[in-house]
């Protein structure tokens, strides 16, 4: 999803709105970043620090009645 999309023949040019990084404030240029709101580098340390996925564990239950 890299490509960018090209323009309607006969249309005229949109200058873009600049769109900022909502951490460290840098000037957004892909479209990935852009739905983000976040830079490939600031995407990165947040998934860093997020917190482990907890353990799964098994529940000893009864079964239904009837099933």
């Amino acid at each position: 999803m890299d490509a960018e999309a090209a323009p309607l023949p006969g249309s005229e040019p949109v200058s873009g709105r600049r769109v900022l990084c909502r951490m460290c404030g840098q000037p957004l240029r892909d479209r990935a970043s852009r739905l983000w709101g976040l830079g490939p580098d600031c995407r990165r340390k947040l998934a860093v620090r997020s917190a482990p996925a907890p353990a799964r564990h098994e529940v000893d239950q009864d079964a239904l009645p009837g099933l």
